[in-house]
């Protein structure tokens, strides 16, 4: 399979016969924590000889279902895609988040999404993370439905760097702060694009 991006759901054919492995979630900021789950699912598609895929959302899920609380973008889609990519995923697929998709059961999601479309054999994710109809999709669920549907779930811990947890909100709220230094250390980088986010 070679490196590809796709803005919705890939068809099966296009994905490798033998399925993929798959990390999942906004990646907004392209974070240590985001490089942590990529650096797994690489890791991990290789070990299997299976492609590994990253899937995101475009626009910010909380755009959709709770504007007045959505935060400011720290990356653009596109640089998303560029560190994804440059980080040695075999691919990216960017989800149009849709007042339709806020709404899709989190089982809907996987069993369509996940498995119909991506053919998952592992999941690589937060331990926070969520997906489907209110967050019903969590780590447990997800270990259940991967049990039914022949996947398993990876779930990593949240990384630390100090005192500080990596999140794009820790990055937002530092960054307001001025504090430029301790946010490029949550990072992983000194990134001029982000040097003008705000919380």
């Amino acid at each position: 399979m070679t490196t590809q991006t796709w803005h919705d759901w890939p068809s099966r054919a296009e994905i490798d016969p033998h399925g993929s492995v798959v990390t999942m979630g906004v990646f907004d900021g392209f974070h240590r924590g985001h490089q942590a789950l990529v650096r797994r699912a690489v890791d991990t598609g290789a070990r299997l000889r299976l492609p590994s895929l990253l899937v995101t959302f475009d626009p910010h899920p909380l755009l959709v279902t709770c504007p007045e609380r959505a935060p400011r973008a720290l990356l653009s889609v596109d640089d998303r895609v560029e560190l994804a990519l440059a980080q040695g995923v075999d691919g990216v697929v960017v989800l149009p988040f849709t007042r339709a998709v806020a709404a899709t059961p989190a089982e809907t999601f996987v069993s369509e999404g996940l498995v119909g479309q991506l053919g998952i054999r592992t999941l690589v994710v937060g331990s926070n993370f969520r997906c489907g109809r209110g967050g019903a999709g969590d780590v447990d669920y997800l270990r259940a439905a991967g049990a039914w549907h022949g996947f398993t779930v990876d779930a990593l811990d949240l990384v630390r760097v100090g005192e500080h947890t990596c999140s794009s909100t820790e990055v937002r709220r530092l960054l307001a702060a001025g504090d430029v230094e301790t946010a490029g250390q949550l990072l992983g980088r000194h990134d001029a694009r982000l040097l003008t986010a705000t919380a």
